[in-house]
């Protein structure tokens, strides 16, 4: 027989087991097994049916340290030179200064982090030049070294205007020969022994049936034999790339235009005048709106309103110098990041300017910073904000292939469309950071590179300008006044002015002095 007040105990125990969360149980340690053959124990956490690792453990025995900024929560893993830093809240790694893209995020416990087989694969054999193998059941990681360089590989299928882009994404730059023949493309790799995702995949596109990855050659299967294919490597990643297009029929043969009716046989024929250049073409972007508010100033000035307020300004300037404007949004409303990208291209513009607000930790940080596009971030603070303003963009869900056929197409219109503007847009931000640099009074911050997604497939010069620091009250209370945006959207004018004169002349650049009125 159960007491009253043993009743009343259990009865308050079964109340509190139901209003409070279940404790998670301590998962089993895993086992690491190093290159030298050695084994020992690491701690593991089980989560969403899959094993993590401690980052920490491995680092350690590897001969590296890790720390944890629990400011930021962020880690830093330091390995002799080289550093990588992720954080829990997006599968993104910077190792070095490049951005590495995870399967997913590292999971945090205070200052111990915990990750997949595919962080150690992705972020640390490139730097050990080791392979990671994880044997579930067995709850076992192995890094080993082999004979034979091992290389990851993983492949994506996308179609872009009449063409299908076979991607081929590879941990490290593989040599290789391509044997084509007439109803597939054969890639072979000596010497190399490839780790292939999937060693097979059905392709439904109309030009490609079917692709297969062996350890030794990759094969691109193709529907029919009217087809033309092109194969070309690109860098960072390192990727091989196969263009699939229909095969173009002969062009006819080319006539001279006939004389006209009273001219002499033989009399020059004078080409009609090209008819005048239409006005420049110039796309203003105001980064974030609607449900993205961008950074916040510690007065409540929201980026996203500042932005907007300034792209009206520099319209209106930039359209009584003669300049046809085009803007990205016009209204507090969300954008896609690849939606402003294809506004830009139907504009056919001349020039994209993304603008923004930055912020930083410090509130004393200051000044103006300009970016252009590389895959490479020019440094970890580039790297990061890369990472934030990508980010901004409107919640979707794609499945994870169609995430990666179009991080691949991204990569291949930068290096086919924006590669060519690339000496444009680093000759433009020089140009603003340097007009800015006086409109503000300060030392240069510096032109610098990164991935900004808003830039990727941009088919013209294109920049980024953080245009002050609005984490700096100072800086934001400038923001808010229209004498401020009047002076910035008069220097944005005059260096647009003098990069299309230097553009068109070929001379060198002198970066305009901003309007006497402007705000210092």
């Amino acid at each position: 027989m159960i007491r009253p007040a043993l009743f009343q105990r259990l009865a308050l125990l079964a109340v509190l087991a139901a209003a409070c969360p279940v404790l998670a149980v301590p998962a089993p340690p895993a086992t690491f097994v190093s290159p030298a053959g050695s084994s020992l124990f690491v701690r593991a956490t089980d989560a969403e049916g899959r094993t993590f690792v401690s980052v920490g453990d491995i680092a350690t025995v590897l001969g590296g340290t890790l720390s944890h900024d629990a400011a930021s929560g962020s880690y830093e893993l330091k390995i002799g030179p080289h550093t990588a830093v992720f954080g829990t809240e997006t599968a993104i790694a910077v190792v070095d200064t490049r951005l590495v893209q995870l399967a997913s995020p590292v999971r945090g416990e205070g200052a111990s982090a915990f990750a997949d087989a595919d962080f150690f694969t992705r972020v640390l054999s490139p730097l050990f030049g080791v392979t990671f193998v994880w044997d579930r059941a067995a709850r076992t990681l192995v890094a080993r070294r082999v004979e034979t360089p091992e290389i990851g590989v993983e492949a994506t299928v996308s179609a872009f205007e009449g063409t299908t882009k076979v991607v081929f994404r590879f941990t490290q730059s593989p040599s290789f020969k391509v044997e084509k023949g007439d109803d597939q493309v054969v890639l072979r790799f000596p010497g190399l022994r490839l780790v292939p995702a999937v060693p097979e995949m059905a392709v439904d596109d109309p030009r490609v049936a079917r692709l297969f990855l062996r350890p030794n050659e990759l094969a691109v299967v193709l529907k029919g034999k009217d087809l033309s294919t092109n194969v070309y490597p690109l860098a960072s990643p390192p990727r091989l790339v196969v263009d699939v297009t229909r095969a173009a029929p002969a062009p006819p043969a080319s006539t001279a235009p006939a004389p006209g009716p009273g001219a002499a046989p033989g009399a020059l024929v004078v080409p009609t005048p090209a008819p005048r250049r239409e006005p420049r073409v110039v796309v203003i972007d105001p980064g974030h709106g609607g449900t993205e508010e961008g950074a916040k100033g510690p007065a409540g000035l929201l980026e996203k309103d500042v932005v907007l307020a300034l792209a009206r300004t520099v319209r209106e300037v930039l359209t009584a110098r003669g300049y046809r404007v085009v803007t990205t949004r016009d209204s507090d409303a969300s954008v896609g990041l690849q939606d402003r990208t294809a506004l830009s291209n139907a504009a056919k513009a001349d020039v994209f300017l993304s603008l923004h607000m930055n912020a930083a930790r410090a509130s004393s940080a200051h000044g103006t910073e300009v970016y252009y596009l590389s895959l490479d971030a020019s440094d970890r603070s580039a790297a990061a904000l890369a990472d934030s303003e990508n980010r901004a963009e409107p919640a979707a869900t794609p499945s994870a292939e169609t995430n990666a056929a179009l991080r691949d197409l991204d990569l291949i219109l930068w290096d086919l469309a924006q590669n060519q503007h690339l000496s444009a847009s680093s000759r433009l931000a020089e140009i603003i950071q340097g007009d800015f640099n006086r409109l503000l009074g300060i030392a240069t911050r510096g032109v610098k590179q990164a991935p900004f997604r808003v830039l990727i497939g941009v088919n013209a010069p294109a920049v980024l300008v953080e245009v002050a620091f609005i984490s700096n009250p100072e800086e934001e209370q400038k923001a808010a006044s229209e004498e401020f945006r009047k002076a910035v959207a008069e220097t944005l004018a005059g260096s647009l002015d003098n990069f299309f004169r230097a553009s068109t002349s070929g001379a060198a650049p002198v970066p305009t002095p901003p309007p006497p009125a402007g705000p210092r």
